[in-house]
């Protein structure tokens, strides 16, 4: 049992430090979560680690300590009515602000796999993601 632990321990770990920008100002809350695998990511439940935050600016910056060395995707969304959950129309299209790491601004209706998501955690890590309302294509 206390090899498990030395070894579980001793992985290396950083810090993702998640910007967030186009931010609507209007009380809502920002989700961000962070996942390890596509079905995680697909389902967005069972993230390796979230925050829940009322921003007071357009931008803001999350930090997410202490995560183990790996490849991760960050998925983050705005609830704007406050509801806690990320409202979509037919098609699954969000009607709500989102954005993905590696993923363009452009608005576009496709979401991303886990493997187009992802990057690797190989230090501290700044991942910038803009905040982007999907279009019907």
């Amino acid at each position: 049992m206390l090899l498990f632990a030395v070894f579980i321990f001793g992985q290396p770990t950083a810090i993702i430090t998640v910007s967030v920008s186009n931010i609507e100002l209007n009380g809502s809350r920002i989700f961000v979560g962070l996942y390890d695998n596509e079905s995680s990511f697909k389902l967005k439940s069972g993230a390796v680690d979230s925050v829940i935050i009322v921003p007071k600016e357009e931008n803001l910056e999350v930090s997410l300590k202490n995560i183990f060395w790996g490849n991760y995707a960050v998925a983050v969304f705005q609830d704007i009515n406050n509801n806690g959950v990320l409202d979509s129309k037919t098609l699954n299209i969000p009607v709500e602000p989102v954005g993905i790491s590696n993923y363009p601004a452009n608005g576009s209706a496709t979401p991303p796999s886990f493997k187009k998501a992802q990057f690797q955690l190989r230090g501290d890590t700044l991942i910038s993601i803009p905040l982007v309302l999907i279009k019907k294509n």
